[in-house]
């Protein structure tokens, strides 16, 4: 299960970070935005925190909030709109 949660919440942090970039090319600013994630702190404290919460012992609507904090509060598309 933490192989899955960690999957999804990386997949989504890393699209909703490919949402603010240039879009010239169909696959790379994808591409770009995998990469960021790869090399980035934030792949570290996903895995981290996703075997912290499947170790939490939450049951499904809990888990579910705690995702999607998590999510909210680590999205790399902040590092974007800090730099304007």
């Amino acid at each position: 299960m933490n192989g899955i949660i960690c999957t999804g919440i990386a997949t989504i942090i890393v699209l909703e970070y490919s949402a603010f970039l240039p879009h010239d090319d169909q696959l790379e600013f994808l591409k770009s935005a995998v990469d960021y994630y790869m090399n980035s702190p934030t792949a570290a404290v996903v895995e981290k925190v996703a075997k912290g919460m499947t170790d939490g012992g939450y049951n499904k609507e809990e888990l579910k909030k705690k995702i999607i904090e998590f999510i909210l509060e680590n999205r790399m598309s902040k590092d974007l709109i800090g730099k304007k």
